[in-house]
């Protein structure tokens, strides 16, 4: 299996600046890359083409990121699905693998990062979603990220970072051992 090719792509963002800013990153890159600023115009785009990669807010008026990922993979079930958010955390992290998301990534994001992180993605072969072991994999590594952005947030302080989180301190510290 190679790894993945992203020839287009579809950003979905409420955040104007943040959306046309990742577009012409994209584009720069060669990426053939079309926007929307809301689930419901992501979806009437998808219908009309295909695209390789859907990069999708959470926090959105009316419907959420989390709530298009099972619509979007409808459409167009051989995308890479990436969930964007300024508000990470390890609940919704597991929401959105649950729904079909491949990652979630936290903003700001850069296109680099955001290339670099569906490029490590594996191709599928006849359309079937990657093995439960590779997600389980993309699960922990997204997890590991949320937790060390959040212990950084707060300073290093366990306790502080458990409630950022919505977890007991404990929770979290046997998670740090299990993750070092």
């Amino acid at each position: 299996m190679g790894l993945r090719k992203i020839a287009s792509a579809l950003l979905v963002d409420d955040d104007t600046a943040f959306r046309c800013a990742l577009q012409g990153a994209l584009r720069r890159r060669g990426v053939r890359a079309v926007t929307a600023a809301s689930v419901e115009e992501g979806a009437h785009l998808l219908e009309d083409e295909p695209v390789d990669l859907i990069a999708v807010d959470y926090r959105m008026p009316g419907t959420d990121g989390l709530t298009a990922i099972t619509r979007y993979r409808r459409i167009c079930p051989d995308a890479v699905i990436v969930m964007l958010t300024g508000f990470g955390d390890i609940p919704l992290t597991v929401a959105a693998m649950r729904e079909g998301a491949d990652t979630l990534l936290t903003k700001p994001v850069d296109v680099d990062r955001l290339l670099r992180e569906v490029g490590s993605i594996p191709a599928e072969r006849d359309g079937t979603r990657a093995p439960a072991s590779t997600r389980t994999y993309r699960l922990e590594e997204v997890e590991r990220e949320t937790i060390e952005a959040a212990l950084n947030d707060a300073g290093g302080v366990v306790a502080t970072a458990a409630k950022m989180l919505g977890i007991d301190r404990r929770t979290l510290q046997r998670k740090l051992k299990r993750i070092s």
